[in-house]
């Protein structure tokens, strides 16, 4: 065979590689409790039966809302504690990152240190990213609490982790549904309707009809 057929070789093999790498992942500890990703339902490719959860993500800016959530043994029983709820905004490009979170040795440090915990996200070099985040802070106590929709007011307002909603949501929708760059208001749209139930988006449509 010539040079040149494995030169082209090369080539593919190389173009695959990047495509297949041009983006970050995240294997998600068993103690996060990933509830939304870029204003979305958390995806996550699984890690089979006794593998680790991955999140995969777009190069660039990106934002996660999670809860730390650790067991800890007490009494040969596993009693897990739970953190506020987290959102965080970082900027990767090309690599993995690993969750550094803290482990605590009974469940009474566990109890005194989770609402104040440290944590990072490391590359792969073992250096800690520079992460925005803060509790994503609620009014009283709710039930069947929307974070979806928590966060998507939390963007609006402009925390310290706050992200251009719609930006971010058409770069993590499915490249096939982009036939062109989306506007910023055609991005919310489609961002609000992701997040609309089956009866919502069934009255959404009717009253689209009745616009025309």
């Amino acid at each position: 065979m010539s040079k040149k057929f494995f030169s082209a070789v090369g080539c593919i093999a190389l173009l695959a590689s990047q495509l297949v790498h041009a983006e970050v992942q995240i294997p998600i500890p068993d103690s996060v409790n990933l509830l939304v990703v870029n204003s979305l339902k958390p995806k996550v490719e699984k890690g089979g039966l006794f593998g680790t959860d991955t999140l995969i993500l777009p190069d660039g800016e990106n934002q996660i809302v999670f809860k730390f959530q650790p067991g800890v043994m007490e009494n040969d029983t596993l009693r897990r504690v739970y953190s506020d709820v987290i959102v965080a905004k970082f900027t990767a490009q090309d690599d993995e990152l690993t969750f550094v979170l803290p482990e605590y040795r009974d469940l009474n440090q566990a109890r005194n240190e989770i609402n104040d915990f440290e944590w990072s996200l490391v590359d792969t070099q073992d250096n800690a990213i520079d992460v925005k985040k803060e509790p994503l802070s609620t009014t009283g106590v709710q039930l069947g609490r929307n974070f979806i929709e928590d966060v998507m007011d939390y963007n609006m307002r402009g925390g310290v982790a706050a992200i251009t909603t719609g930006s971010v949501v058409a770069k993590s929708l499915p490249m096939n549904t982009q036939t062109k760059p989306d506007s910023e208001n055609i991005s919310q749209l489609k961002a609000w309707y992701l997040k609309a139930n089956e009866q919502e988006r069934k009255d959404f449509q009717i009253w689209l009809i009745d616009q025309k």
